[in-house]
This record gives structure tokens, C-alpha cells and sequence, in this order.
């Protein structure tokens, strides 16, 4: 069997692995990207194709935004409808000025022109049609990876290896990784289609009763993904009418679209059951990014965008430890990135996994939900949460949760968001 060597291997390439790849190679470093799939087009299907606007930072850096607005990506903004009323999106801008916002595009597009740009970096040696056949262990770390693709076999040997192989990660599997998880009680009905009439142009569409939670994300090429998740409980109801049970739930939404002339353009996906899935961030050496470390509720639209930023967390520090000449692939490189992955998602984490298990909003989510349609601040301050630009701790702090109080006593009976404002600021 032959043998190669190289700074580090990346297990699965799609987001997080091909911005794993991209952003270590840019470092100066020697980097195997490892696909099983063959066909260069191949792309996943169960996605809300929905970037989150905490994601575009990375996506710069990489240069990635560039080509998917090219590819016709869709600037996302947003709505939200509640049973206290419409929040619009007030994300506001960044520190440069320029509006922050989120992408939508579809995976069929994205995930290919993710592998070519990794493929066309230099540094990245892209290896598609090989799977894993086991690891590769040296004095209780795991030092590389055997692969095989039909006839050959192969031993890639790193002092980093990257799992970035998705929800059931088979890398974790052979390493012995126990999986954490966490039930969701709801159940799903994604179909993108065309000819939707969309009440709000490009402005992705987001119904939350608590119960339920639907969504119309317009994507490229004039493709809105329709989507609605309910209590499992409904699924049988929708068994054998899949299309009809979701078209039947978006007519009865308030400002929802009708779609009369609206035609699916790919299958129509039920996901029946999708429980909260993470993993520790590294285990003996090796690092995992992306859906191989968490993955956890479709509803909110997450998952790539954390991929994209799982991996240059993990990137960065990597790269810091080089820039300080020290052993960059060290238990002290990994642990702060295990730490600082700790720190950016675990707090949403929880608070998902919360919602997940519940059929109802809470007294916070009602207070807060209440308080965004009186105020465009809290209207603001909710927005940068949904989009994970704050993380629960700001979106909870004491002074925030005060604002909502007082928001909702001195505005009891206001119109959504009016022009004048007692409230102190955040």
C-alpha cells in the first residue's frame, strides 16, 4: 500500500471541508481534500440553502461571495411573523458600512463551486471517488487515514487530520467518538419551486407560531424553497401527500403566498425525524468541523453558515500557532480551538435544542417576540440573534430583557415599530 505524506488531510468535501482545505493551503501548508463522491456536480439535497449573515465574513475571506452573486446567490433579508405581529429585518450595517446580510443559494450550485475553488488552490491536492477504510493511529493520536477507490489502496499520513464528513461522520464512527444528541419533535417538508408569488420581492419569508414554523426562502434563479415543520404528531396526516399538506399550510399563513402557479422543480423532501446531533470538537489529535461536530435543527437555517465558520475558527488557530513557531498541530493549538468552538456555538446549542423539545414559545421568546414588533430596536436586537451575529448571552443580557419589559409596558396598545421611542438604549 502505497503512502503519502502531508501537513494536514480533510475528510469531506463539501462547505466546511473545502473552506478547511482553502484557508490551510493559503497558509503555506501541504493539504489533501478527500471526497468519496466522484461527480464534481454532486451536491446535497437536505438543506434550507439559507447562509446566515455571521457566515459572509468567511465567505469574503475566501472570496466565495464574489462568485455565488455571480452564480445568481440571492442577498437574503428577512421577516419574521409571530403571534405578536411582523418583525422586520433590522440588521443594520457592519463595521465598514456596508448592510450586513446572509445568501441564499441552492446547494447545486454552491457546493460545486465550493470544490473548485479548493481544487484550484494551490496547496490542495483534491482526491474525489475514495473512501475511508480505516485510521491511522501513532502513540494515541490518530496520525492519518487508509482510503481505497475500486482496485488501489492508499495511506495518507498528517499531523492533522480534519473530519469535516458531515452529520454521520464516518471518521468519528472508526475513532470511537460517542455522539451526543438531543430529541426535535417536529417533523419537515422542504420543496423548491418555481413560480412562486413571492409578497415580498428577494425578503425571505419566516412564520413561527412555536408550535409550528414555516419559511419561503427565495434562492437563485428565480427558486423560492417552501418549507414547513410541525409537530410530529401531523405527520401522518401528510403521509402519501406531501406537496399538498405543504401547499395547504402556506395558503392558511397570514401575507403568505398562494402558490397557484407554483411547480416543484426536484423532489420534495419529508424529514421525519432529525434529532439535535454534536461531538467533541477534536478527540486525539484530530479536529472536527461542520455538521461532523454539531448539527442540530434544520428550522433555524444554520448549518452552513456554521460550517463556513467552524472552519476558519479552526484555521485561525492553527494558523496562529505557525505564527508563533511553535508545534501548530500541539494539544495547545487544539484546545483553544476547542474552547473558542465551545464558545461561539454551544450557547445556541442549548438553546436550540431547547426549542426543539418544546411545542410552545417560552415567557423570554414571548416577551421578546412582543417587544421587536413595538420597537425597531428590539426589532434590531432580535434580528442579530436570528442571524447569529450576537450570541445568547448579549441577546439575554439583563439590560436587553429590562428594555423588552419596559417596550411592552409603555407600548401595550402601539402600532408595530412606531416612530417614537421611550425606551434607553441596549
Amino acid at each position: 500500500m502505497l503512502t503519502h505524506e502531508f501537513d494536514v488531510v480533510v475528510v469531506g468535501g463539501s462547505l466546511a471541508g473545502c473552506t478547511t482545505a482553502t484557508l490551510l493551503a493559503r497558509k503555506g501548508l501541504k493539504v489533501a481534500l478527500i471526497e468519496n463522491r466522484v461527480q464534481a456536480s454532486d451536491y446535497k439535497h437536505l438543506c434550507t440553502h439559507f447562509i446566515q449573515a455571521s457566515a459572509v465574513p468567511v465567505m469574503r475571506r475566501l472570496g466565495i461571495d464574489r462568485l455565488i452573486e455571480e452564480a445568481g446567490a440571492v442577498r437574503n433579508s428577512f421577516e419574521i411573523h409571530t403571534p405578536y405581529g411582523w418583525v422586520g429585518d433590522h440588521l443594520g450595517s457592519d463595521q465598514d458600512g456596508r448592510p450586513l446580510h446572509g445568501y441564499n443559494i441552492r446547494r447545486s450550485k454552491l457546493d460545486p463551486i465550493m470544490r473548485s475553488m479548493a481544487s484550484a488552490t494551490q496547496g490542495v491536492t483534491m482526491m474525489s471517488g475514495w473512501s475511508i477504510q480505516g485510521l491511522v493511529e501513532q502513540e494515541g493520536r490518530i496520525a492519518g487515514v487508509k482510503l481505497t477507490s475500486e482496485d488501489r489502496q492508499v495511506t495518507l499520513r498528517s499531523p492533522l487530520l480534519v473530519a469535516a464528513d458531515g452529520r454521520n461522520s464516518p471518521l468519528a464512527t472508526l475513532a470511537g467518538i460517542k455522539t451526543k444528541s438531543a430529541p426535535n419533535r417536529r417533523f419537515a417538508i422542504f420543496a423548491p419551486m418555481r413560480h412562486v408569488d413571492l409578497r415580498r420581492g428577494n425578503t425571505s419569508q419566516m412564520w413561527l407560531t412555536g408550535s409550528e414554523t414555516a419559511y419561503i426562502f427565495p434562492n437563485d434563479d428565480d427558486v423560492a424553497v417552501v418549507a414547513w415543520i410541525s409537530p410530529r404528531e401531523n405527520l401522518d396526516a401528510c403521509r402519501g401527500r406531501a406537496l399538498e399538506a405543504l401547499i395547504e399550510r402556506i395558503r392558511s399563513l397570514p401575507d403568505a403566498p398562494q402558490l397557484q402557479n407554483a411547480e416543484p422543480i426536484d423532489q420534495v423532501l419529508t424529514v421525519k425525524d432529525y434529532p439535535n446531533l454534536w461531538r467533541p470538537p477534536v478527540v486525539r489529535g484530530m479536529a472536527l468541523v461542520g455538521d461532523a461536530a454539531m448539527s442540530i435543527d434544520y428550522m433555524w437555517g444554520i448549518g452552513c453558515g456554521w460550517a463556513f465558520q467552524s472552519a476558519a475558527l479552526l484555521s485561525d488557530n492553527i494558523g496562529a500557532a505557525i505564527a508563533k513557531q511553535r508545534d501548530w498541530v500541539g494539544d495547545a493549538a487544539l484546545r483553544h480551538y476547542q474552547r473558542q468552538h465551545a464558545k461561539m456555538f454551544a450557547g445556541h446549542r442549548f438553546l436550540i435544542n431547547d426549542f426543539s423539545n418544546r411545542l410552545s414559545l417560552n415567557a423570554i421568546e414571548k416577551l421578546m417576540f412582543s417587544a421587536a414588533t413595538k420597537d425597531a430596536r428590539m426589532a434590531r436586537h432580535l434580528s442579530r440573534f436570528v442571524a447569529r451575529i450576537d450570541g445568547p448571552m448579549k441577546f439575554l443580557a439583563p439590560a436587553a430583557l429590562l428594555q423588552a419589559v419596559w417596550t411592552n409596558l409603555l407600548r401595550a396598545n402601539a402600532s408595530p415599530h412606531g416612530t417614537r421611542s421611550h425606551t434607553p438604549p441596549l
